[in-house]
């Protein structure tokens, strides 16, 4: 078996087909063939992209220093597929990589069969080609910019660029190597809305996340039961797992909107066979990633809590603790109705315990110790057996200072009840206005409809007005209707208006100045107490001043800043000179012999820098022996 005699380093996020492309490239063949018998021994083997087969072969031929799981995990897009693969599904996969059953890999995650295709093309970010080459001096493919779905780079926060380079079957025997000159259009998101572009973004970030980290089912269905019980929590499935389809379908499509599923190629619609009922299902299909970030975005839960063994209990385990001191089972855990929900303002979640005395409390958590068990943050309902207790105390003569301290509440709530109960009491009792005795449903709609009916007359009362500034004229309508019927506050309130640019004028010189002395004292404290060098660039220096934009846009109108950014920005060449300086000069201080392939090595530099940089070497080394 011959062994291959170098074989590039992949960089951070580099598809193994990328790494495959510059070794090409850099082994002088005149034909994909060749590369391809070099690296697997034989010509028949394809140039897959994604999923790539036959690594066993490959790392016989490669030597003992690589690593398989490092090879599938950090540059194939098996760790994006296999996150939501049964666990004898992604073993099944990470084999038929391993072998030569490259034919099964698609056909295994489901690829081949889902309505979620894969890009056709090759995809780059130019915000990431400009800092490749600026770091690498070379660009490569990068996973993130491949993965179906994602249109906005989550590093650089810039749409996504269409190569001219193709995936397709066709095009499987050939090596293409990434650029900066290379053919690409930007992709049209111009139509989009500011919370569309947010939702994309988002889901570019969860997808990194899915290839950056190994998250593996450890048992069948592991997702699918945290999926349910954070349906149960928020009131989309009852407490024996059946979903409520009508209001998930409701909240989830007035959550995204058509034209972004479309985009996601993810479209809802309310039938049995549709994606979004099957997969609360008990999964024995796979389901694309982008179908279950999207399901993660709506349950409002992420990667960490899904692959978790745990179950997420921000108030323990129950049975809970009975906190009504008029209860015989009072600090006793006999609580066993809990309703977890989220706390409007803060976002964590709030408890509500119901106790068969009748007792109703809430507190928000979730509880950071053993202490918080008994903490009571509202109480909603005091319940039969305390207004029982009331009365007792009442009737045997007890003050209302004793009953107000052996019951646990203050004089006002005893006051209010005691009137309630129609008690016959020493003490002034408050006036309590008979009310008509309705139906719990029938007192609800009631207060709906009057809270619906004040927002619109707002509305009508000040047209001019945004939700937002209607929000905070009336916050307790606002926070009712946001509870209770969000999806009717969506619909019945003022559309976003676009934010027109303030027309303050800048005074550009004055800017000019500011920038340009702020850019001098980066490049002035440049490296210090850096562990080594970092190329000054336009781009970098904008970085590290966080004025990157304003340079990038607004460069016209900052000539003195400019013109000194064009005098300090180095080239590679100078860059790499100064990196040999300080490599030499730490050598020097470590007392270690200076020797040329020392140099290189630890400068980063590779065997075909420019002819300038070799001699630059050579003359040094030169110098320092004739000391």
């Amino acid at each position: 078996m011959t062994m291959l005699l170098w074989f590039p380093t992949p960089y951070p996020d580099e598809l193994l087909y990328s790494v495959f492309a510059r070794y090409h490239v850099r082994s002088g063949n005149t034909s994909p063939k060749m590369t391809t018998e070099e690296l697997f021994g034989k010509r028949t083997i394809r140039s897959v992209w994604d999923l790539p087969a036959n690594l066993n072969t490959l790392l016989s031929r490669m030597g003992p220093y690589w690593d398989a799981d490092n090879l599938i995990f950090n540059h194939t897009m098996y760790s994006y597929y296999a996150a939501f693969l049964l666990p004898k599904q992604e073993d099944q996969v990470k084999k038929s990589m391993m072998d030569d059953k490259g034919s099964t890999i698609h056909t295994r995650i489901g690829v081949s069969a889902s309505n979620v295709k894969t890009k056709t093309n090759l995809w780059v970010c130019s915000d990431c080609i400009k800092e490749d080459m600026d770091t690498y001096g070379e660009t490569y493919w990068h996973r993130i910019h491949q993965a179906p779905g994602v249109f906005i780079c989550p590093k650089h926060e810039t749409i996504l660029e269409e190569t001219a380079v193709s995936t397709k079957t066709e095009n499987q025997h050939e090596y293409v190597i990434a650029t900066p000159f290379i053919e690409r259009k930007r992709m049209n998101l111009d139509g989009l809305q500011k919370e569309e572009l947010q939702l994309l973004l988002k889901i570019a970030q969860i997808t990194e996340s899915l290839l950056t980290n190994r998250h593996l089912q450890t048992q069948d269905n592991t997702v699918r039961e945290k999926y349910v019980e954070l349906l149960k929590q928020k009131g989309f499935a009852s407490p024996n797992g059946f979903v409520k389809r009508d209001k998930l379908y409701q909240s989830f499509t007035s959550k995204f909107s058509d034209r972004c599923l479309e985009l996601l190629q993810s479209p809802v619609l309310f039938e049995e066979t549709n994606w979004l009922t099957m997969i609360f299902q008990k999964h024995r299909k796979s389901f694309h990633p982008i179908r279950h970030i999207l399901v993660m975005l709506f349950l409002e839960t992420d990667l960490n809590h899904l692959f978790n063994k745990e179950q997420y209990h921000p108030f323990g385990k129950g049975p809970w603790l009975c906190l009504n001191v008029a209860c015989p089972n009072y600090h006793k855990p006999v609580v066993t109705s809990l309703t977890i929900t989220r706390c409007y303002d803060t976002g964590k979640p709030v408890g509500t315990f119901r106790c068969d005395c009748g007792f109703v409390f809430s507190r928000r958590g979730p509880d950071k110790n053993s202490n918080d068990r008994y903490r009571i943050g509202t109480i909603k309902e005091y319940g039969k057996v305390w207004k029982d207790k009331l009365t007792e105390l009442v009737n045997e003569g007890y003050s209302l200072t004793d009953i107000s301290k052996e019951l646990q509440a203050d004089r006002a709530t005893i006051k209010k009840y005691a009137a309630e109960l129609g008690l016959k009491v020493p003490w002034k009792l408050p006036k309590i206005e008979k009310e008509n005795q309705e139906d719990p449903l029938e007192r609800y709609e009631a207060q709906l409809a009057e809270r619906k009916n004040k927002w619109l007359e707002l509305q009508k009362l000040y047209p001019e007005k945004s939700k937002t500034e209607l929000r905070k004229m009336a916050p307790d309508v606002y926070a009712f209707l946001y509870r209770h019927d969000r999806d009717w506050l969506n619909k019945y309130s003022p559309s976003k208006k676009r934010i027109q640019p303030s027309k303050q004028r800048v005074n550009w010189d004055k800017r000019d100045e500011e920038i340009l002395k702020m850019v001098k004292e980066a490049v002035r404290t440049w490296d210090l107490g850096a562990e080594k060098p970092t190329r000054i660039t336009k781009t970098a220096i904008g970085k590290k001043i966080n004025h990157l934009s304003l340079l990038e846009k607004k460069g016209d109108k900052l000539p003195k800043t400019m013109n000194y950014i064009s005098q300090v920005e180095e080239s590679l060449e100078s860059f790499q000179m100064r990196r040999v300086e300080f490599v030499i000069e730490k050598l020097k201080q470590e007392g270690q012999p200076i020797i040329e392939w020392q140099i290189y090595k630890k400068a980063g530099l590779r065997p075909n820098v420019s002819n300038k940089v070799k001699r630059f070497i050579s003359l040094k080394i030169v110098d320092l022996n004739t000391v």
